[in-house]
């Protein structure tokens, strides 16, 4: 059975992964260096400009006779005399923030939303040291950063988006080869031929694994063709002499014998029936393997079959006391199939025999024939005590539901192929201790008489 690959586990994802990871790692480094430094120089530059217009302010600030300039708008500014321990404050923005530290602070700090400078030089008398504290809002500052900040994330937003589509592409080229050996060798498998895959001239690992798969599907070619020939040649073989063995034993059974040889040769004619069923089974699955399987299609009268077989599987029915209910749909306008009448027989029986072989002794078989558009449904349930396998398991070769019943798992695999080459489909399901088989074929309506 084909596992599918979940998409988050294809190699072409881990390589998209591994590359934008890879990528936004390494641009995430590179924008926060980039944002520092930028940073860092904007700061500087406004500290620069916020120190050199203290100083003009400072030079321009006279004590005797007072002069004090204003500041410019958006500014502020405190002046401050210090003379030994006395502190006396000259004058002082509205806004300006209230922090005695600040005389003492660094020469650029930030206090509150503004961005303070500090000048600091001797009074003119000599007396005494003027402070002189001017600042601008910090805000404009703090927006730039942001913007900056925002535009450095959009970018990396986007190269993240570019990368990893670029990734995506890429990684899809170059698996691209990979990729035609998967489909390759999946119409391989669907085709059950060994038909070589193309061969990539890519000169690597690629074509290396292309040429090594056509090896390998070169021998599974030549083992199945001599699996095929082995089946046909023996089924063939095998086929003459137990016909003859069953012909004798049948004459002999028309004859005056005892009771007990009578009973031998009945165990014997069972079991010679059942190996020719088998041989039947591998002439079968070899020539459906082979494709050399012909069928014969001409208008069957699926309802008159029905109740042949029907008739036939009477003895025993009754042997396990079952009842067999069977419905025709009598809104139909004809109940005739577009069939291969000798291997419809066989499916019909396939179907028949396992019904009977697993159906709980003592109840009841439904069988019902139905007209759906251009089709005709067979449909035929039985009530069951044994474990009911996964449907998809029924349809496989030589798988067996219950391995204490007779059988070598190759009935149900035959129906659903020949049922398939005579454009019909085979369903099976089950629930609740109840068994279901349809067959839906084409109505013979529309063919050739």
């Amino acid at each position: 059975m084909m596992t599918a690959i979940r998409p988050a586990r294809s190699i072409r994802f881990k390589m998209g992964l591994v590359f934008g990871a890879t990528f936004f790692l390494g641009f995430t480094g590179a924008a926060g260096y980039l944002f520092k430094r930028v940073r860092a120089v904007l700061v500087e530059q406004d500290n620069r400009t916020l120190a050199e217009r203290a100083g003009r302010l400072s030079d321009r600030t006279s004590v005797y006779p007072l002069v004090i300039p204003l500041p410019d708008r958006g500014e502020v500014m405190a002046l401050w005399l210090i003379s030994g321990n006395a502190r006396k404050r000259l004058y002082q923005s509205p806004r300006f923030p209230a922090d005695s530290s600040l005389l003492t602070s660094a020469a650029v700090v930030e206090a509150d939303t503004f961005r303070l400078a500090r000048s600091v030089r001797h009074a003119d008398d000599g007396y005494g040291t003027l402070i002189t504290l001017v600042g601008h809002s910090s805000r404009p500052l703090h927006r730039e950063l942001r913007s900056m900040g925002l535009l450095l994330l959009l970018t990396l937003l986007a190269s993240i988006l570019v990368s990893g589509l670029s990734a995506w592409w890429l990684s899809g080229w170059l698996l691209r080869p990979l990729r035609a050996i998967i489909t390759s060798a999946q119409s391989v498998s669907r085709a059950e031929h060994t038909t070589p895959i193309p061969i990539p001239n890519s000169g690597d690992e690629l074509q290396e694994l292309a040429e090594t798969i056509n090896q390998m599907l070169t021998r599974i070619g030549q083992a199945v063709d001599t699996q095929h020939a082995f089946f046909a040649a023996a089924s063939h073989e095998l086929r003459t002499p137990l016909s003859i063995l069953r012909t004798e034993i049948e004459v002999t059974l028309r004859e005056a014998i005892t009771d007990r040889e009578r009973g031998f040769l009945h165990s014997q004619l069972t079991e010679l029936r059942r190996l020719s069923r088998l041989v039947d089974d591998l002439l079968a699955m070899s020539q459906l393997r082979a494709g050399t399987l012909r069928l014969r299609p001409e208008r069957i009268a699926l309802d008159d079959l029905t109740l042949h077989l029907a008739e036939r599987y009477q003895r025993t029915l009754n042997e396990r006391h079952l009842f067999l209910a069977i419905s025709f749909d009598e809104t139909a306008d004809h109940l005739t199939a577009w069939a291969d009448l000798d291997k419809l027989t066989n499916v019909l029986l396939n179907l028949l025999d396992n019904a009977v072989k697993y159906a709980t002794p003592g109840t009841r078989l439904d069988l019902s024939l139905t007209q759906q558009a251009d089709q005709l449904s067979w449909t035929l349930s039985n009530q069951t005590t044994a474990p009911i396998p996964d449907p998809d398991k029924l349809s496989r070769e030589f798988y067996q539901a219950d391995p204490h019943h007779d059988g070598y798992g190759l009935g149900l695999w035959i129906s659903h192929q020949v049922t398939r080459l005579m454009e019909g489909t085979l369903h099976v399901s089950g629930a609740e201790g109840r068994f279901r088989t349809e067959i839906r074929l084409p109505s013979s309506e529309g063919m050739p008489a």
